[in-house]
């Protein structure tokens, strides 16, 4: 099976079996004499009768004794060789598991010593962040000074003292073994702990520490020292579990290639496991060489003589990741061997082995479950780092789409700029949320703890609603779904909470309805704005509902969990690994809001999210389309109702049709009188006839001049054309927000808006000046540009060793602050801070830094700051929160 040359010597008589003597025929003619003709004799008849009987049963008898013996020898010899294949296989199956354990015990140590490595921490810190984060009980860290081979551990010994010495362990005097972060498996063979006199394992690396006490004012003092992740080898031991017979007799061992003992079974005797072998087999010099270079060089077996002269078999197996190491497998050649040996009571026997057969087939049906659901386990933990990146594929294709589909629409359209601006400002919407899921996806330690924070902004409700709306469009498009999309009483457009976040939650649970509905069939959204509980604050209710595949009631109880996904065929065929609903749960429960949800399998499902948010200061003027006659076409009654409630809340007169021929007969009856609507808004997809064929009716038929907005839900670019020839002045999209309708209209009608989108006051920053360190040519030119946008004047240092040089020659107040990448060749941005804040100029060396870097883990975080850098703005660079930190520094310097 490709585990080296497994040769037991077998004889036709099985392993301790042995042939029974033939058996001689009875010569009755030399045992009875009569002195008449034997065929006439009545003795004869009777003799031969019973002859035949006895005869017939010694056959029986020795069928029966040839079977059994020769049962016994193919039984013995087929559970013989079965058993030293099994072991074999075995042998290999705990090299892997060897393998993995030292790997991951190797990779935790390796994980403390670049953390330490990343931080100034004398012995005493470093011991107390390993204490702090390692919580198994009987595995401890050691961290030692190489000079005198003393320190700390993390465990308290009997004593109650943390302190350790290994000056007395001679297995510490060499250290040229110990390998870099990372490169190899860096091991000690077994000792005993000092600190509990247990036999264990050191996994080490080497780390730098700060000394204690040292002077502020000539910097720390770093020095060299030892980290050790102390195992118990009892640890180890328990991973090396036997089957069957071989559970008792069976042991492991693992040497060096010199055959020395890294841990040794009980079995193995002398110091080397190469004296071993020569102590108790008598073979030529050549063939202990040969041997010996086997086993160092790959797998195989070969049977031996132990210390008690029993022979054996012995497995090696190199283990990977290691220098030079092997396991080793032992196992008497006798535990292999069947012991059942009563032949008398055949029957007995056969009863009593199907009955171990069959405990034997369910003990190892259960053992193999139990390895099944062990294997299960390990798979998942291996992929515990990346499975958080392949459940996030779904929600960040989502804006992706829109990113892509926006792009080249853009393209197609260079001359129209307001359709290019339109596209630009959705394809920052996409982008600003694909932002978010990807600083999600980096900072896997916020979502496993629960640590996400938010960051309220002003914005506006109709941008979030908008970008959704756009956001799902592809999906729509493509399983021909009917959508609507509802608002209802929505007077506070401008909003203070964490956009991002809300629209991930909105995008979340619109995208799993729109994911798990048929094709053609319905999903239905409604967005309403109620009072809050407390003055300047509004409540959202977010509701979506679709005619999808629902959900059971089991799968309800745990659909917030991560990972979890409803066992369905029809599921199992989209893709997804269950992460939205978990991360939506979580984004809510941060936001204070509330998740309800309706499901019933294959009718549907809603779900409906309550939060309350502050409303902004900064709202729109009062807007009026006062005596404006407005004809509202729609077969949506829902959308009739919100809407001409707007129009009436800003002074227009509205009215209603359900469909376009009725329109037709409210227009004609209007230009008969004389009294023409100012303007007509009526939907694209409307059953009968459409909204297309509705504008060529009244141009056509009723030569009418009045204005025609074109309504609808999904993308109009695909109509543009095809609707402006029919004879539509223009576009909107659902859902029909007050600012939207006053705008448009306003626009179409020619009227002076008295209300306009309220702008940012960006005068406290402008005519500031800044240095920006940054080696990378386009970064530099989009800093620069987005902070020229507002009036702040920016000069480039290449690299940090320039950017200290333009430091130590500026005067006095010429730069206000300094974005510092932090990835520079030549000096990076963390020594250029540590420099920069070391100038005898006061001004020089307080002057505000923020750190400009792609590494957006908490960490990297810590880093920046504690080399003396007051902020933190993540690449790709947003404006936005560039602006933020610019104020927060400022104020900060005010007070």
């Amino acid at each position: 099976r490709g585990t080296g040359t497994l040769t037991p010597e077998i004889g036709r008589s099985g392993p301790r079996g042995a042939v029974l003597p033939a058996s001689r025929p009875f010569d009755f003619a030399q045992r009875v004499s009569v002195p008449v003709p034997l065929t006439h004799s009545p003795c004869y008849n009777h003799l031969m009768k019973k002859t035949s009987i006895v005869i017939t049963n010694i056959l029986i008898m020795i069928v029966i004794v040839v079977f059994v013996v020769r049962y016994s020898y193919l039984t013995r010899e087929e559970h013989y060789v079965h058993q030293t294949e099994a072991f074999v296989e075995t042998s290999s199956v705990m090299e892997k598991v060897t393998e993995n354990y030292l790997e991951g015990e190797q990779r935790i140590c390796d994980i403390w010593a670049q953390y330490i490595n990343s931080r100034s921490f004398t012995m005493e810190e470093a011991a107390g962040f390993i204490r702090s984060s390692h919580v198994l009980p009987r595995t401890a860290a050691h961290l030692l000074d190489p000079e005198t081979m003393t320190g700390l551990s993390t465990r308290a010994a009997g004593s109650g003292s943390y302190d350790i010495s290994y000056s007395n362990i001679e297995l510490f005097n060499d250290l040229s073994w110990i390998s870099g972060i990372g490169e190899s498996i860096n091991i000690t063979r077994s000792y005993t702990n000092p600190a509990n006199g247990e036999q264990s394992l050191a996994f080490c690396n080497r780390i730098r520490l700060a000394r204690s006490g040292g002077s502020s004012e000539e910097g720390t003092e770093m020095y060299d020292a030892l980290l050790l992740r102390v195992v118990p080898v009892s640890e180890l031991e328990d991973k090396w579990i036997f089957p069957g017979a071989l559970d008792e007799t069976a042991e492991f061992a693992i040497i060096d290639k010199q055959g020395n003992y890294i841990l040794r079974g009980r079995s193995f005797k002398n110091s080397s496991f190469f004296e071993f072998y020569k102590s108790y087999n008598r073979t030529e010099l050549a063939r202990q060489q040969e041997l010996f270079a086997s086993v160092t060089a790959g797998a195989g077996s070969f049977l031996m003589n132990d210390s008690k002269g029993q022979e054996c078999l012995l497995v090696h197996t190199p283990i990977s990741f290691t220098s030079g190491w092997v396991l080793l497998g032992y196992a008497p050649v006798s535990s292999f061997l069947s012991s059942s040996e009563n032949w008398t009571l055949i029957g007995f026997v056969s009863a009593c082995l199907l009955l171990l057969l069959v405990l034997d087939i369910g003990y190892m049906m259960f053992f193999n479950r139990r390895l099944q659901e062990a294997a299960a386990e390990a798979e998942a933990a291996s992929r515990a780092k990346t499975d958080f990146l392949s459940t996030m594929s779904h929600d960040i294709r989502t804006p992706m789409n829109a990113i892509i589909g926006l792009t080249t629409l853009t393209e197609h359209n260079l001359d129209d700029q307001e359709a290019v601006r339109d596209n630009l400002r959705k394809i920052s919407l996409a982008g600003n949320h694909l932002l978010t899921l990807i600083n999600d996806i980096l900072d896997i330690s916020k979502v496993e703890s629960g640590k996400l924070t938010l960051n309220p902004v002003t914005f506006s409700i109709v941008d979030t609603v908008e970008n959704l709306v756009n956001l799902s469009q592809p999906m729509v498009r493509e399983k021909n779904i009917v959508f609507s999309f509802h608002i209802n009483r929505m007077e506070k457009e401008y909003l203070y909470a964490d956009q991002l976040r809300l629209n991930q939650i909105y995008i979340n649970i619109l995208s799993n309805a729109i994911k798990y509905t048929n094709p053609g069939g319905q999903v239905a959204v409604e967005l309403r704005e109620e009072a809050g509980d407390a003055p300047g604050r509004v409540r959202l209710i977010y509701r979506v509902a679709d005619t999808g595949i629902g959900m059971t009631p089991e799968f309800m109880e745990k659909m917030y969990q991560p990972f979890s996904r409803q066992t369905d065929s029809r599921v199992n065929t989209i893709q997804g690994t269950g992460l939205g609903l978990a991360i939506t749960k979580q984004m809510v429960d941060l936001m204070g809001g509330v998740i309800e949800c309706e499901s019933e399998p294959d009718r549907g499902t809603t779900f409906t999210v309550t939060i309350e948010v502050p409303a902004a200061e900064r709202q729109r003027d009062e807007m009026h389309l006062d005596n404006v006659n407005v004809l509202l076409v729609d077969d949506d009654a829902v959308l009739l109702e919100t809407a001409s409630d707007a129009l009436q809340s800003l002074g227009a007169v509205p009215e209603c049709a359900s469909g376009g021929g009725k329109a037709l007969e409210m227009i004609a009856q209007r230009h008969e009188g004389g009294k023409d609507y100012n303007v007509v808004i009526l939907d694209w997809k409307m059953p009968g006839m459409d909204g297309l064929e509705t504008i060529r009716q009244i141009r056509s038929k009723l030569g009418s001049s009045i204005p025609i907005l074109l309504v609808s839900s999904y993308d109009w670019s695909d109509i543009e054309e095809e609707a402006r020839e029919a004879g539509a002045n223009g576009f909107i999209s659902k859902p029909l927000f007050r600012s939207t309708l006053y705008d448009r209209i306003s626009d179409l009608l020619g009227m002076e808006p008295d209300s306009v989108e309220p702008e940012d006051d960006y005068s406290d920053i402008a005519g500031m000046r800044v240095l920006v360190a940054e080696d990378i040519d386009v970064n530099w030119e989009i800093i620069s540009a987005m902070l020229e946008m507002f009036g702040i004047a920016s000069e480039r240092a290449a690299n940090g060793r320039v950017c200290v040089e333009m430091m130590e020659k500026a005067e006095k107040g010429r730069y206000d602050l300094i974005f510092m990448d932090i990835q520079m060749p030549e000096m990076n941005g963390l020594e250029a801070t540590g420099h920069i804040r070391k100038l005898k100029d006061p001004w020089a060396s307080s002057i505000p830094i923020i750190a400009m870097t792609a590494d957006a883990f908490s960490e990297n975080i810590t880093a920046c700051l504690e080399a003396g850098m007051n902020g933190h703005i993540a690449k790709p660079i947003d404006i936005k929160l560039v602006i933020k930190e610019i104020r927060r520094i400022r104020e900060g310097e005010k007070q």
